[in-house]
């Protein structure tokens, strides 16, 4: 699995998994999470070719305003590489702090988790 977010047509943010609590918690569950490499604390920013090639089968798009819109990556290559194998989930690294809103976001995951088992 690997966390995104879109910051433009030629480049992408690539979560460090220890870095946001929700993504450490689904490692300590036994998700595996891609570590994107080389970059800063939180994102290593990096082009979507960089992406594709980590080859996931699940990506957590980023869903909050700042980042472009799944929708709009469309005519992005790299975009389109990455997503042809891979399910896309949307993913708020700012999850609101309360229980129902990080069960929702756990339960989202773990339903694509489980599609993804069925078609291997």
């Amino acid at each position: 699995m690997l966390a995104l977010s879109a910051a433009r047509s030629g480049q992408v943010h690539l979560a460090r998994p220890r870095a946001w609590p929700e993504l450490r918690h689904l490692a300590e569950l036994g998700v595996e999470l891609t570590d994107p490499g080389a970059g800063g604390v939180n994102w290593s920013t990096t082009d979507w070719e960089h992406a594709a090639a980590l080859a996931p089968d699940l990506v957590l798009a980023d869903s909050r305003g700042n980042a472009v819109p799944a929708r709009e990556l469309d005519s992005v290559p790299g975009w389109r590489a990455l997503t042809a194998t891979a399910t896309v989930e949307p993913w708020n690294p700012e999850l609101p702090c309360s229980g129902a809103a990080c069960a929702a976001f756990l339960h989202s995951v773990a339903d694509a988790l489980k599609v993804l088992r069925a078609k291997h």
